[in-house]
C-alpha cells in the first residue's frame, strides 16, 4: 500500500511532542526521528499554518497546537476537565440561559474548547476553535491575571491593545489596575469590551497546584440581565469553575461575591 511520507512525518512529530513533558526544538525533533533538520523546520511550518503545532514566544520552541488539543479533547471525553466544564457550562446554558465557555490561553490568544449556546431565544456563538484577544473577554483577563509580569507582557504584546469596541482595555495602566481587581475578587468581567452589548463574566479554573490552566464564562446581552442579576450569574460562575477546579485536586476554598457596581456606559 502506497504511503505519504510527509504525512507520516507530520504525524511523527505530533506524536513526539504529544509524549514530551515539555517544549521541543527543531533540532531534537530532527536527531530523535532521524531526519535533517531543514525537513522537521518545512513539516514544522505546515503544522503550525494549521494550528496543530505552536511556537513558544520567549523559548521558539515548539509545543502542541489548540487543534491539536481539540482533537485529544473530541477523543478524551472522560477527561477530567472536559467533561466536568462541559456539564458544567451545558447546565448553565440549559437551566439559566446562558452562553458557556470553555478556554486556554495559548500563546497571545484564548481558544476556545467548549461552547454550550443558550437555549433561550437570544445565543452568544463562538465555535471550539475560535481565538480571541485575552485583554477584552473575561475568560481571558481571568487567566491574564494568574500570569507574572514577564509572561504577561509577552502575551499581551505593547501597548496600545487592540480596541473591539469603546469599552475596551487598550493601555496597561489600566489593564494592570483590572487584573489586580480580578485577582482581589476572583472572578473577571468584560463590560461591552469585546462584542457591542455583550457582558461575559469569567473564572479560572485550577489544578493541584494552585495555578490557571483553563478558565470559563458566560456571555448574555446587556439588555437581556440587569446589573441586579450579576452578581448570582457571577457565583454561579465561581462555583462551576470551582467545582472543575476541585475535579483537577484544587484543594483552594470557593470564592464568594461581594457586591459591587460597575459601570458600562
Amino acid at each position: 500500500m502506497a504511503t505519504n511520507q510527509s504525512l507520516e512525518r507530520g504525524i511523527a512529530i505530533l506524536d513526539l511532542l504529544d509524549g514530551h513533558p515539555s517544549q521541543i526544538g527543531i533540532r531534537e525533533i530532527a536527531r530523535t526521528l532521524a531526519l535533517s533538520p531543514a525537513i522537521v523546520q518545512r513539516l514544522a511550518n505546515t503544522l503550525m499554518r494549521a494550528g496543530y503545532l505552536e511556537q513558544v514566544l520567549e523559548t521558539r520552541r515548539y509545543r502542541l497546537g489548540y487543534r491539536a488539543l481539540l482533537l485529544g479533547s473530541a477523543l478524551r471525553r472522560d477527561d477530567r476537565l472536559m467533561a466536568t466544564a462541559s456539564d458544567e457550562l451545558n447546565r448553565l446554558a440549559d437551566e439559566h440561559h446562558l452562553n458557556g465557555y470553555l478556554g486556554v490561553l495559548r500563546d497571545n490568544n484564548v481558544v476556545y474548547l467548549h461552547c454550550a449556546q443558550s437555549s433561550g431565544p437570544i445565543a452568544v456563538r463562538m465555535m471550539p476553535g475560535t481565538r480571541a484577544n485575552p485583554h477584552s473577554t473575561a475568560m481571558g483577563k481571568a487567566l491574564l491575571a494568574d500570569l507574572p509580569p514577564a509572561e504577561l507582557a509577552l502575551v499581551v504584546g505593547p501597548p496600545p491593545y487592540e480596541r473591539f469596541t469603546p469599552n475596551t482595555i487598550t493601555d496597561a495602566p489600566a489593564l494592570a489596575d483590572e487584573l489586580a481587581t480580578i485577582r482581589r475578587q476572583g472572578f473577571a468581567f468584560a463590560l461591552l469590551e469585546n462584542l457591542p452589548g455583550v457582558i461575559s463574566i469569567g473564572a479560572a479554573i485550577r489544578d493541584a497546584s494552585g495555578k490557571a490552566v483553563a478558565s470559563m464564562s458566560v456571555a448574555f446581552l446587556s439588555s437581556e440581565h440587569g446589573e441586579a442579576e450579576w452578581p448570582r450569574i457571577t457565583q454561579m460562575v465561581l462555583d462551576a469553575a470551582h467545582r472543575c477546579s476541585v475535579s483537577l485536586g484544587h484543594a483552594g476554598a470557593p470564592r464568594r461575591v461581594e457586591e459591587a457596581k460597575h459601570d458600562v456606559a
